[in-house]
């Protein structure tokens, strides 16, 4: 522990890595317990009240990107796929869909809140976040913009949690 103590010591000599390591640590924190929350909130009514709620969710989603009305350039029929796949794989199993969008929020939240894997956390929620957006739910850019600057940063993000610990007991840099 005091290597590790020493590595963050040896991080904060300079004024920049200090100021970005406390701010994306305080930002990756906060973002992970919005997600923890949400993840939690919806354990404790999509999985308990029976009605497949990414079920609708999902219906929107195919509508909004590959539905007859939809007339966007779209090449490589990516929509298409999307869609067929959302409709024929997750629509097909919308219980478990639930369970999934449940377990990938609280996991997305634990990995922010611990600092560990702070750029695939992100890209799972960026993943999520356009998959919500296309669903109809107009929320969500503030999040798509919080994950690509985590992304971006994730080496600062980390130096204080999970990460930051097991890359100084392994004697490699912090950043």
């Amino acid at each position: 522990m005091s290597s590790y103590a020493e590595a963050v010591k040896t991080q904060f000599k300079s004024a920049k890595t200090t100021i970005l390591v406390l701010i994306f640590t305080v930002a990756r924190i906060v973002y992970g317990l919005a997600w923890l929350k949400s993840g939690i909130g919806k354990a404790g009514t999509w999985l308990s009240d029976g009605k497949l709620n990414s079920a609708g969710k999902i219906n929107t989603l195919v509508t909004n990107i590959a539905g007859e009305k939809v007339t966007s350039f779209d090449p490589l029929y990516l929509n298409k796929l999307f869609g067929w796949i959302a409709q024929h794989i997750f629509l097909s199993m919308p219980a478990f869909t639930d369970f999934l969008v449940v377990t990938f929020e609280i996991l997305v939240g634990v990995l922010m809140i611990l600092g560990f894997r702070v750029f695939w956390g992100a890209l799972i929620a960026i993943f999520m976040n356009i998959q919500f957006i296309a669903a109809g739910s107009f929320n969500n850019f503030g999040y798509i913009w919080t994950n690509i600057i985590l992304m971006n940063f994730a080496k600062y993000a980390e130096v204080i949690g999970i990460d930051g610990y097991l890359k100084a007991r392994k004697g490699k840099s912090l950043t």
